[in-house]
C-alpha cells in the first residue's frame, strides 16, 4: 500500500506583521496574538469581507468563518476520468488573518471610498508536488506493450503497443498552486498529462515450431516469412511444446552432452563436421532446447532428436541471422 511522502519541506509562508494562523478546524483557531484595540473603520473590507465596525478578534472570526473555512474544503481534481481530493493541509496551506486584520484596523479610507485589505493565502509547492507524485501511481494510466500470442490455427497475432499517461506533475503543480487561495472551483480540475511509452512497441521476427508437421515457421509479426523442415524429439525425448524464446546464439557451437544416460562417455565434441549441432545453435528458454543443424540430414522430417529441433545446416544458416535474443518461439 502506498504512504504518503514525509512532509517536512519549508512552507511557503509569505508572513507580514501579526501571527500566522495556520490551516486547521476554523473552531478550533484560537486566539493567539493580541490584536489592537478599536474597531475598524467604515467601508473597510479584507478580501471582499466587509469588515467595517469591527474589533480585531470579531473581524478575524469573520474572515475565519466566511473565507478560510471555504479554502479548507478539500480540492476536487481528476485525472483522465478518475477524481480524488486534495487537502489543503496536506500542501501547506496558510492565511495570514491577523496580519490583514491589522492592516485593516490602521485603514484611513477617504471620505466615500472603501478600502479592500487582502489576505495572504499561501500553500507550500513542493508540497503540493510531493503530494501529486504520491498520487500519481494511484490514478495513472499504464502503458501497454506490443505483444504477440498464437491463434487456435498456429498463427501469430499481436497486440500492439498503446500509449500509457502519467500525471504532468510540473504542470498539475502550476495549475493547482492558485485554485487553493481563490474561490474553490464548482468541478474539478481536469490535471495535465505526458505520455507514458511502452518498453516494446512492435513485434520483429516470430518462431513457430509444429511438431506434427515437422515444420518450423519464420514470422515477422504476423507476415509469414519462410517455412522449414524440421526434426522433433523421439517419443521417449520430446520436443516440449509451450511459449519460450531465444536466449543465447553460438556459432559454430562445442557439442558438450547433458546429463542424460544416452549421453553418457560421448564427451565435448569441438566444432567441425562431426559435431551435432552443426554450425549454429540458437537455444531456447525451454530447458535443454535448443534449434540447430545436423549432419544427419536425413532425420529432417521426423522424430528423431533428443528433444532439440534439428535443421538442415543451411537452413539453420539462413535463419541464424533473422532472429534474435528475445524473439519468441512458439512449439505446438
Amino acid at each position: 500500500m502506498a504512504t504518503m511522502p514525509p512532509m517536512n519541506r519549508t512552507l511557503v509562508a509569505g508572513a507580514v506583521a501579526g501571527a500566522l494562523l495556520v490551516a486547521a478546524p476554523v473552531a478550533a483557531l484560537a486566539q493567539t496574538t493580541p490584536l489592537p484595540e478599536g474597531n475598524i473603520p467604515a467601508g473597510v473590507s479584507i478580501s471582499g469581507i466587509d469588515v467595517s465596525g469591527l474589533t480585531g478578534v470579531d473581524a478575524r472570526g469573520k474572515v475565519l468563518t466566511d473565507l478560510v473555512a471555504a479554502q479548507r474544503a478539500p480540492l476536487m481534481v481528476a485525472f483522465k476520468g478518475k477524481p480524488f481530493e486534495i487537502d489543503p493541509d496536506a500542501v501547506g496551506y496558510k492565511a495570514d488573518v491577523d496580519a490583514a486584520v491589522i492592516t485593516a484596523l490602521q485603514a484611513v479610507p477617504e471620505p466615500g471610498a472603501t478600502v479592500d485589505v487582502p489576505l495572504a493565502q499561501t500553500i507550500s509547492r513542493d508540497k503540493l508536488t510531493d503530494v501529486l507524485k504520491w498520487r500519481d501511481p494511484q490514478v495513472d494510466v499504464a502503458p501497454v506493450d506490443a505483444a504477440v500470442s498464437l491463434r487456435a490455427n498456429g498463427r501469430p497475432v499481436v497486440r500492439k503497443a498503446t500509449l500509457g499517461f502519467a500525471i504532468d506533475v510540473p504542470k498539475a503543480a502550476a495549475l493547482l498552486a492558485p485554485a487553493f487561495v481563490v474561490a474553490p472551483p464548482a468541478t474539478a480540475i481536469d490535471l495535465p498529462a505526458k505520455n507514458v511509452a511502452p518498453s516494446v512497441t512492435s513485434i520483429g521476427p516470430v518462431v513457430v515450431v509444429t511438431r506434427r508437421q515437422f515444420k518450423l515457421r519464420l514470422y515477422r509479426g504476423t507476415k509469414l516469412l519462410r517455412t522449414y523442415p524440421v526434426a522433433v524429439g523421439q517419443p521417449a525425448y520430446p520436443t516440449p511444446s509451450g511459449n519460450y524464446k531465444v536466449i543465447e546464439k553460438q556459432v559454430d557451437p562445442t557439442w558438450f552432452p547433458p546429463s542424460s544416460p544416452w549421453a553418457a562417455g560421448l564427451g565435448p565434441i569441438p566444432p567441425g563436421s562431426g559435431n551435432p549441432l552443426g554450425t549454429r545453435w540458437i537455444g531456447t528458454s525451454a530447458p535443454g532446447i535448443g534449434i540447430h543443424g545436423t549432419p544427419n540430414s536425413a532425420s529432417i522430417g521426423s522424430a528423431a532428436s533428443h528433444g532439440c529441433i534439428r535443421m538442415y545446416i543451411s537452413d539453420v544458416e539462413n535463419l541464424y541471422p533473422k532472429v534474435q535474443v528475445g524473439t519468441p518461439v512458439f512449439i505446438r
